[in-house]
This record gives C-alpha cells, sequence and structure tokens, in this order.
C-alpha cells in the first residue's frame, strides 16, 4: 500500500516545530549562562550545556566558543526594557527611534566584542549542516514587535510583517558593522542613521497606508450612473 503523503499543512506545522524547539533551547542555554553569570562563574559552554540540560554537542551547535555565548548574554542581560522607552499609546516613530538607538548604542558600547559576537553567528551558521538553525535569538524583536504590532489598526498583517522585516535590518550587530565599516561613519553617526532609518521606516509603513486608503474612498468615474 503507498504510503501516505503528508499534506502541505501538515509539513509546515511540523517545520514550525522544529523552529520553535529550537529557540526554546537557545534560550534555555542563554537563561543557563546567565544563571551561572549571576552566581559569580564565568561558564564555559560545557558547564553552560549541564545547567540547561541539554547535550554538550547541541550547546556547541548553538554557541561554537564560550566568548560567544557570554557576548549574548551580557547584552541580552542589559537592554533597557521596552516599557521605559515606548509604551502603547505613544508615538510609534519615535518609539522606534528609541528603541533603535537604545540597542545599537549596547552593542557600540562593546565594539569588539559586537564583532566577536557577528563571527559567532557566521560561524554557526558555516557549521549548520541543515542552514536552518537559529543564528541568533532575536534580542531586537522584542523592541520592533509590540511597536509595529501598535499599528494593527493602521497596518494589514503582511505590511506588519514587512515592517517588522525593514526595521530588522537597522538594528542590531550587522547594521552596525555595516555603517561603520561601508560608510565609514563614526559611532555616533552610526547611531544617528539607525535611529532616522528606523523612524523613516515607520512613517513610510503608515505614508503607503493612507496613501492606499485614499485610493479606496475615491468613487470610479461613471459609478454613479449606474
Amino acid at each position: 500500500m503507498p504510503k501516505k503523503k503528508s499534506s502541505p499543512s501538515v509539513r509546515e506545522s511540523d517545520s514550525q516545530g522544529r523552529a520553535n524547539q529550537r529557540l526554546r533551547t537557545r534560550q534555555a542555554l542563554l537563561d543557563a549562562a546567565v544563571a551561572l553569570r549571576d552566581e559569580g562563574h564565568n561558564p564555559t559552554v560545557a558547564q553552560v550545556a549541564e545547567r540547561a540540560m541539554v547535550s554538550r554537542a547541541t550547546a556547541y551547535r548553538y554557541f561554537p566558543s564560550p566568548e560567544a555565548l557570554i557576548s549574548e548574554t551580557a547584552t541580552d542581560r542589559d537592554m533597557t526594557p521596552l516599557k521605559q522607552l515606548w509604551q502603547p499609546g505613544d508615538d510609534p516613530v519615535k518609539g522606534m527611534g528609541l528603541a533603535a538607538n537604545a540597542l545599537n548604542t549596547l552593542l557600540m558600547e562593546d565594539e569588539i566584542g559586537l564583532r566577536v559576537m557577528e563571527r559567532s553567528f557566521m560561524t554557526v551558521w558555516l557549521d549548520s549542516e541543515s542552514r536552518d538553525t537559529p543564528l541568533r535569538p532575536g534580542r531586537r524583536m522584542s523592541y520592533i514587535e509590540p511597536i509595529v504590532d501598535s499599528l494593527k489598526d493602521e497596518l494589514s498583517p503582511q505590511a506588519r510583517k514587512r515592517l517588522k522585516q525593514a526595521l530588522s535590518i537597522v538594528m542590531g550587530t550587522e547594521a552596525m558593522i555595516a555603517v561603520r565599516d561601508i560608510s565609514g561613519a563614526s559611532v555616533e553617526e552610526s547611531l544617528d542613521a539607525a535611529a532616522w532609518a528606523a523612524r523613516a521606516l515607520v512613517r513610510q509603513a503608515l505614508a503607503e497606508d493612507e496613501s492606499a486608503r485614499r485610493k479606496r474612498k475615491v468613487v470610479p468615474a461613471g459609478s454613479q450612473n449606474g
């Protein structure tokens, strides 16, 4: 009897389930590293794996070196809570600029650590057989998603998704490295450019939505004669 093929929806569900499990594993490793650091340790990847109750091999797939792991935990722990920068009801344009500046400033305070972190992300990708291991926990999204989702009455789900993706380009390690290395910007110029870009992206998304609304309100010529 032929083997029954799984439907696309089942395959998508399985893929999403695996992705969620990888994210949980990564977060468990980060939580374990933070706990060990709070106890006064400078943990190895093996010690973090033991605390998180995952195999050493698994831990090394996510973090190939102690430096990669510690640099991520340091940034994660020191992030300013979003509620101190923006709260529902506040101006989303201004809030996104503040969020971008807060995250990027934190990264630029240790530029060497930032570059070590980015190197570790690339090492993980290159060493991954499946190429689908999450390279990073996506800290920037903890800022981006709440602000963009507050625009659900103005922007469609697709528009919000695209805006989140666009904003992820101007916040984070690779964004700061690009503007520093390629455009030759100073640290101050890099931070200013990234915050400006973040605000501009939100404004553009809202402007496109407003333009689409106006077009929908226009009555087609001759429609009243039908």
